[in-house]
């Protein structure tokens, strides 16, 4: 148990830490500073970058999971020390180019208040159905079961988890550098717990609570300094959980796993990279935008539709650069 509280301190901590860094040096190029939510979802994608190079340097040589637990604990020391002196000096460096500009503090009227107070329950209700797996439809997945394999023989990618028996022709490697079942099993290894408390009640509060802080942000950067900014934000935030369970109804929509498989990969991607691409180009963060579309590759299947951040991306660009050159024509 305490073991398993470590681990959610640790990332909750690592999330938060790296992410603020990360967001800090963004808003060198940017006049829009960060928040704390949007720093939260950073930090849980650098988390996954740091996961993926170490699952990919352990695929590429050892394959074993006492070798990427060593990997992934040198890199995220180093990652952690570059993002420490990083942050101390970006806190300076942006403290003074703070202005003393005091914006006016508007006061919510009472129908938005009750869309904040319903918005708040909608997200506790969320919250609780994802950490407790109160839907959890494993059914299709083989994540808990390669990840036993994984933890038992100490080496990845040679038992087929379903069968118990050794891979005839092997994995293509395609599949092999997918990360978060390597990210599930050093998790399990390095703090006692047992992987599917990991995989169905941990992970996936942790990827829920950073696709909350996503559409947060973003619901900011639509309606911030708008009218009724609160009751936009709400009934947005009310909107996105209303989408999860409605696309729970069905297997086919988009956003199905996301309250009963969060720990896969197409969860997260809907979850978290979508809408947190979306609030970095509304901010207009193009070069931060890419690192949604690059996690996309590191935790979906081929099959699975890779790709979808990619095309978004693409489109909100060219629909910019469209909207952009129709004013101009337009002016003159």
């Amino acid at each position: 148990m305490a073991k398993t509280v470590l681990l959610i301190l640790f990332l909750i901590i690592v999330a938060f830490f790296s992410g603020r860094t990360l967001m800090l040096f963004s808003a060198l190029f940017s006049k829009k500073k960060a928040d704390v939510f949007s720093s939260f979802c950073a930090g849980s994608l650098v988390i996954l970058c740091v996961s993926f190079v170490s699952h990919l340097l352990t695929i590429t040589k050892s394959g074993l999971i006492s070798d990427e637990k060593k990997l992934a604990g040198i890199i995220m020391v180093a990652v952690m020390t570059i993002g420490y002196f990083a942050f101390v000096i970006l806190t300076v460096v942006l403290g003074k180019k703070e202005d003393n500009k005091k914006g006016e503090k508007k006061k919510a009227d009472a129908s938005a208040k009750l869309f904040a107070c319903l918005a708040c329950f909608a997200v506790f209700i969320g919250f609780i159905t994802v950490t407790f797996g109160l839907r959890v439809n494993s059914v299709g997945d083989e994540t808990l079961e390669t990840v036993r394999v994984f933890l038992k023989g100490n080496v990845m990618y040679t038992i087929d988890p379903l069968t118990g028996l050794q891979y005839a022709e092997g994995l293509p490697m395609r599949y092999k550098i997918l990360s978060l079942t390597g990210l599930y099993a050093v998790m399990s290894e390095a703090f006692g717990t047992a992987p599917e408390i990991v995989i169905y009640n941990i992970m996936p509060a942790f990827w829920f609570t950073a696709g909350l802080c996503a559409m947060f942000s973003l619901s900011k950067s639509i309606y911030g300094g708008k009218e009724n900014e609160v009751l936009k934000r709400s009934v947005f935030m009310i909107a996105a959980i209303l989408f999860a369970y409605a696309s729970d109804l069905s297997s086919y929509a988009q956003g199905f796993s996301v309250l009963s498989q969060m720990w896969t990969g197409t969860a997260v991607r809907i979850w978290v990279l979508v809408p947190f691409m979306l609030y970095l180009l509304f901010e207009k963060k193009y070069i931060a935008a890419l690192l949604p579309v690059l996690c996309e590759a590191f935790i979906c299947r081929t099959q699975y539709g890779i790709g979808f951040c990619a095309c978004i991306y693409v489109l909100f660009v060219v629909s910019c650069i469209a909207v952009r050159r129709f004013k101009c024509l337009k002016a003159s």
